[in-house]
């Protein structure tokens, strides 16, 4: 198999998605567990380091025989998978997984063909990367698997004066409708649906404008706070609700 990987970022941004807004402290959110499955042990270490750096739990084994076992003690949130495993193969592995506990998989692999790729996919497999890849990109990916995969929640945020309802996009201060562009909309759900927590620009790009530093200036988030602190906040030099991090980024105040 091929051991040669590129370290080159190239972030892609998820989709946004709604949650529970509340006024009280949100509990601690557990870090999503990646199992990953490869046989080369520089593939292992480069998946397993790059994941980690993004926040995610990461367990990774060698073979089928020792994934099964993972699976079946203890199963993890996603699996990324090789397809050139020893012994039973990779797509017979997804087949068991996706037959017995219907976890998303990511197939890794060094193979381009068409055929591969729709085999794989029609086995259900929930995303194709190709090596060599970007860890980054790859962590990007499975970010929007798990998105993809993750239960419906709840459409609407309720903090008081602010309620902001993701379905029908509309936000309201104090009973009257606030009146903002799609991406400001996008931005201050993002943020509500995860109150206190930090996110800095390049998160946001990531996430709110599928972008990157490379493509997008970061300042275009300065400026799309800004414009909604002009249309939610009481005084923009004091902000009640999206709150200034320095050197750090944006967190929304419940």
């Amino acid at each position: 198999m091929a051991t040669s990987e590129t370290r080159s970022i190239d972030e892609a941004r998820v989709p946004a998605s709604a949650g529970t807004g509340t006024t009280a402290d949100p509990p601690a959110r557990r870090a999503d567990r990646v199992l990953v499955v490869d046989d080369d042990d520089a593939v292992r270490a480069l998946v397993r380091d790059g994941l980690e750096r993004e926040g995610f739990e990461v367990c990774d084994v060698a073979d089928d025989a020792a994934a099964l076992q993972v699976l079946a003690g203890d199963p993890p949130d996603l699996v990324v998978l090789d397809v050139n495993l020893p012994a039973r193969g990779g797509l017979e592995v997804l087949a068991t997984i996706r037959d017995n506990w219907g976890l998303p998989v990511i197939l890794l692999t060094g193979r381009v063909s068409e055929l591969d790729r729709v085999l794989g996919l029609e086995l259900g497999a929930d995303d194709y990367v190709g090596k060599p890849f970007s860890p980054r990109e790859l962590a990007a990916r499975v970010r929007a698997v798990l998105r993809r995969s993750a239960p419906e929640s709840k459409r609407r945020y309720d903090f008081g004066e602010l309620r902001i309802d993701v379905d029908a996009r509309v936000v309201h201060l104090r009973g009257d409708v606030v009146e903002l562009t799609a991406r400001e909309f996008d931005l201050l759900a993002f943020l509500a649906r995860s109150p206190r927590q930090v996110f800095s620009h390049a998160e946001l790009l990531e996430h709110v404008w599928r972008s990157t530093r490379d493509w997008q200036d970061p300042a275009t988030v300065t400026e799309h706070v800004r414009r909604i602190r002009a249309k939610i906040e009481d005084d923009r030099d004091r902000p009640r609700w999206i709150r200034t991090v320095r050197a750090a980024g944006y967190a929304f105040e419940p």
